[in-house]
């Protein structure tokens, strides 16, 4: 776990089981409802999850140690 405090590592990774649970609860929405706009809801919301991925994955593989 190179230099982040543990923390922000629970930060970081509740970030991206909140965004996951987001767009499933969004997307059972759109199933309940019989609205299939909310599944293009969800879909949109596709690029905040892999954002916060990413920010995991530069964290993990790519800090600097000074962080």
């Amino acid at each position: 776990m190179h230099a982040l405090s543990l923390p922000t590592w629970i930060v970081h990774t509740s970030s991206v089981i909140e965004w996951i649970f987001a767009i499933w609860l969004i997307w059972q929405y759109g199933e309940l409802t019989g609205n299939k706009s909310w599944w293009f809801v969800s879909f949109a919301m596709l690029p905040a999850l892999v954002g916060a991925m990413c920010a995991c994955t530069w964290h993990f593989f790519d800090n600097t140690e000074s962080l």
